[in-house]
């Protein structure tokens, strides 16, 4: 969920680790996106991996207190509230191309659906993904030929993934230490505009969905019926 606003597009350098593909997995890396106010530190920062196929994993971390203050300040189930950030990232990514005409109805329900499978995220189906060497389990949502799920398994941070044409359960996440191979300086304030610039200068940053040109069933099996 996108909290920041044009006129909230700075935040202070980030101060927690975040988690990424390791190494091993040859991509194009950059930063994604991330959620703040202006002047703060972030809540949630998703890192971009793209493979030369068009495969590719987006991966958020959350730090848990932070997270947990922002989206439950009144209290509440923060995993639900984690497992909805992966459930819309899901549903944006697997959209097609927006010159492909939405069928009348067809995005509210595809929201309302990513809100129905979050709230019921203790019935997603179990992976083990490796963070840092360790096995960590995960909660997984497969939708519309991608997937999303995070893992509460770290003491300190939900890790979130939304993978496009990658096994969840061979995903191998590690700490990043040098925000270079993603065209950040992890040390400075974040800002939107550079993520922005970031991408026009590497027209790779960014997710083909796994249709491009029509629907997934999945999506069209949502299409609410209208009377005729």
């Amino acid at each position: 969920m996108r909290m920041s606003t044009v006129d909230e597009v700075v935040t202070a350098a980030v101060d927690f680790p975040l988690y990424g593909i390791d190494q091993q997995f040859d991509c194009v890396r950059w930063l994604d996106f991330f959620e703040s106010r202006h002047g703060h530190p972030a809540w949630a920062v998703w890192l971009g991996h793209r493979a030369a196929d068009d495969t590719g994993v987006r991966i958020g971390t959350f730090p848990r207190q932070r997270y947990a203050e922002v989206m439950c300040p009144r209290g509440g189930d923060v995993r639900a509230a984690v497992a909805l950030s992966a459930a819309f990232g899901l549903v944006n990514l697997t959209l097609p191309d927006s010159s492909v005409a939405r069928p009348q109805g067809l995005i509210p329900e595809l929201v309302k659906h990513a809100e129905r499978q979050a709230e019921r995220y203790s019935e997603w189906r179990t992976a083990v993904w490796h963070v840092d060497g360790q096995p960590a389990p995960a909660a997984v949502w497969n939708f519309a030929g991608g997937w999303a799920g995070f893992s509460d398994g770290l003491d300190a941070a939900f890790v979130v993934a939304v993978g496009l044409g990658v096994e969840p359960d061979e995903l191998h996440i590690g700490t990043v230490n040098d925000g270079s191979a993603y065209g950040v300086d992890l040390r400075k304030p974040l800002d939107l505009h550079m993520v922005g610039k970031q991408r026009y200068d590497c027209p790779q940053a960014w997710f083909p969905p796994p249709r491009r040109e029509t629907f997934h069933p999945d999506q069209l099996a949502l299409q609410p019926r209208h009377p005729m």
